[in-house]
């Protein structure tokens, strides 16, 4: 069956028909619309149009309209807006098949924008901007093409720590045998120190398995494990090895003991340990390592002053080394003079108190035993040899000066046991209660006198 199909070429018809009239008008406005669009793209565009159609090109990722603007012979090195390059733009969003397209047509890898390297972008691409899978082909490709993997921005920070920081772990593992591990930025910080800061527990633990220094410090005296208890990240505080308990501050804080304890452990006619004043000396000489085995055998300051080079090798010092450098600590402190203003004083004016007398009297007691220490140190270390006049002269000085000391000090102790036994003898304390404090007696003494003496007056008066 066939169809007629009426001619509309000839529309004298419709001439008459407004309806008409309008379609003929937006059928010239359509016409008119193409040939502006046609004589617009035949239009030579500036480079600055051709940069701005560039950057919404690379940030949309219309790989075709990227091309076609660089084929039209915009510099691909160019700076595209903000000192962003295409590459730069590209490696940033993640975009592997922009930065394969760019690196074809001779995208120099290594430009920077603040510092920062097209390969620091891509590593530092968060993840809800482009998958890290993604990234990772585009770091892959940055480096295959010649990016500098060790190089640094303005903070010294490289590309592992901006991987590091940013999580993404395949990242990480595909630039560490590249880079340079123990690489610090300008705080001290290592990719470790950035993995922590971003709480990324994969990271940290792989680190961590690679051998990355976990004891490291940074600007502010904090270490990676440091960070993490800070923020309280306990999945990552869990990562890092159990922290060895500090034998030295445990040994330390066994021998603080308060007066009441050293008297009370004191037998009769026993010295104090002075522990304490050991620890110091052998920090003061670089050996802490030496406080465990003196505090096994149970020495005392006095035996410790006056040790002996066979001495310290019984206790356990092996190494010549070690234990020179101990004596020669040991032999400075003999050499300085002892004064009595190394004596605790209490001025006039104040109050004296328990406390006081305390300190004075283990004060004397300690310079009592570093004296007697001093002078058996003397003899167990003197040689036989023939001494000159002088040298005896300086000897006899000294040992008469120690004498005298040990006399004051003596005296010190003589005046403390005599306060002592004044302050025990006191009737009571001046805030003790008692059954008679809420009792007012009546001064009858001061009453009587009193009376007496007025009485007196009275009957001299009348008297006269």
């Amino acid at each position: 069956m066939a169809h007629y199909y009426p001619d509309f070429s000839d529309d004298s018809d419709f001439t008459d028909d407004p309806e008409y009239d309008n379609f003929k008008a937006f059928k010239q406005k359509l016409e008119n619309e193409k040939n502006k669009t046609q004589n617009s793209a035949q239009r030579v565009l500036t480079e600055e149009d051709q940069r701005k159609t560039l950057f919404n090109a690379l940030s949309s990722g219309n790989i075709h309209a990227v091309i076609k603007t660089i084929e039209h012979g915009l510099n691909i090195n160019s700076d595209v807006q903000g000192g962003w390059t295409p590459l730069l733009l590209a490696a940033s969003f993640g975009n592997p098949e922009l930065t394969s397209e760019l690196l074809k047509r001779g995208a120099d890898v290594n430009l920077r924008r603040d510092g920062c390297t097209p390969l620091m972008m891509a590593c530092n691409c968060p993840k809800n901007t482009s998958p890290y899978k993604k990234s990772l082909e585009v770091i892959k490709q940055l480096v295959e093409t010649g990016a500098n993997v060790k190089a640094i921005n303005r903070k010294r920070m490289t590309a592992l720590m901006f991987a590091s920081n940013n999580g993404n772990l395949e990242a990480v593992k595909y630039l560490l045998p590249l880079s340079d591990k123990d690489a610090e930025d300008n705080q001290k910080w290592t990719a470790l120190f950035w993995a922590v800061n971003n709480n990324s527990i994969e990271i940290v633990n792989y680190l961590l398995q690679e051998g990355f220094t976990y004891s490291s410090l940074d600007i502010r005296n904090n270490s990676p494990l440091d960070i993490a208890k800070n923020n309280d990240f306990h999945a990552i505080i869990d990562l890092f090895p159990k922290e060895e308990p500090d034998v030295i501050s445990s040994i330390i804080d066994s021998c603080s003991y308060t007066f009441e304890q050293i008297f009370e452990k004191l037998k009769p006619g026993e010295r104090p340990k002075f522990f304490l004043d050991i620890c110091n000396i052998l920090c003061g000489v670089r050996s802490e390592a030496m406080i465990k085995p003196i505090a096994d055998k149970d020495i005392g300051l006095f035996k410790f002053l006056s040790i002996s080079d066979k001495e310290l090798e019984g206790l356990g010092v092996k190494l010549p080394f070690q234990r020179k450098r101990i004596l020669s600590g040991i032999h400075r402190f003999h050499k300085q003079p002892y004064h009595p203003k190394s004596l605790h004083v209490v001025p006039l004016n104040e109050t004296y108190s328990n406390i006081d007398m305390a300190i004075q009297l283990l004060s004397a007691i300690k310079q009592i035993t570093a004296m007697d220490a001093c002078l058996t140190y003397i003899m167990k270390n003197y040689n036989g040899e023939d001494l000159s006049k002088a040298d005896m002269e300086f000897i006899s000085k000294n040992v008469e000066t120690m004498k005298n000391t040990i006399r004051r000090c003596q005296m010190v102790t003589k005046n403390l046991k005599q306060k002592t036994i004044l302050l025990d003898s006191q009737v009571k304390p001046v805030d003790q209660i008692t059954k008679n404090s809420r009792r007012h007696r009546v001064p009858w003494r001061k009453l009587i006198f009193s009376c007496t003496v007025l009485s007196l007056i009275f009957v001299y008066r009348i008297i006269k």
